[in-house]
């Protein structure tokens, strides 16, 4: 069985590695790393059956991070010190967790419920991780984020602070809604591609926007939109009743 760990504290990781050799020499530990854009490289290309994952980490939490990256085809076995989380979002009962200081017996009980499932179950675990993540948000655990690539690393952005990206050829440039802008190497078509999800809508074939940062629209000259950060935004033809349905829509719930 191969394993990975990833947790922000190093004494974490190693004395996990020492249980995990203890308890059964036969689990390979594939990779561990206190470095999240560094384990998410790790999980893009190597396969693994098992990844244990701390919950409280800086800059983006182990919720977070599996909800960037999506699709995955291994179990999760989340580590924490903090009894809360487990309280909140193991209530449904989806994954394994263990408290820290971790517990020799208690690992032993995970390792052993591990080898007892089923492979039907394990064909389900995209399905199951998709549902937890989304009760997460629902209860404002975490929030939704994406992985924007820049010079150092990763940058993670919360969706919900995302006003509008606007194409720069084959960069984009987020403008967020603290008044801060943000130049990366995708083009808007792949920028779409990632926050349609979110109903993120192309206005125009240089603008992408987050609708509920619009707040008003214009149809003189074709047809633009007003955001909440003052930019006015061009709204090409194709798009313009797109545009007058989504408004019609907010007013009508506003006024439920």
């Amino acid at each position: 069985m191969k394993v990975g760990i990833i947790d922000d504290e190093l004494h974490c990781i190693e004395s996990l590695e020492h249980e995990l050799a203890d308890l059964a020499p036969e689990i390979v530990v594939a990779f561990s790393s206190t470095n999240v854009e560094e384990a998410m490289d790790w999980l893009k290309k190597m396969e693994i059956d098992l990844l244990f994952l701390d919950v409280e980490m800086p800059r983006l939490n182990g919720f977070e991070l599996l909800d960037v990256m999506g699709n995955i085809n291994f179990e999760v076995v989340f580590t924490t010190a903090y009894s809360q989380y487990a309280v909140k979002a193991f209530q449904y009962k989806a994954f394994h967790y263990l408290l820290k200081p971790i517990n020799k017996a208690e690992l032993q009980g995970v390792l052993d419920k591990f080898e007892d499932v089923k492979q039907h179950e394990k064909d389900q675990l995209d399905h199951k991780m998709t549902e937890f993540i989304g009760q997460l948000k629902k209860n404002n655990i975490i929030k939704s984020k994406i992985a924007v690539p820049v010079s150092e690393g990763l940058e993670f952005i919360k969706v919900d602070e995302i006003i509008y990206a606007q194409s720069q050829n084959n960069y984009s440039l987020l403008y967020l809604d603290d008044g801060s802008n943000l130049l990366f190497s995708k083009t808007l078509k792949e920028v779409e591609k990632t926050l349609s999800k979110y109903f993120f809508i192309r206005i125009h074939q240089s603008y992408l926007i987050n609708p509920n940062y619009m707040r008003k629209y214009y149809r003189n000259d074709g047809g633009s939109v007003l955001m909440e950060n003052g930019k006015i935004l061009p709204i090409s033809q194709r798009k313009k009743e797109e545009i007058l349905s989504l408004f019609e829509a907010i007013v009508k719930n506003k006024s439920m």
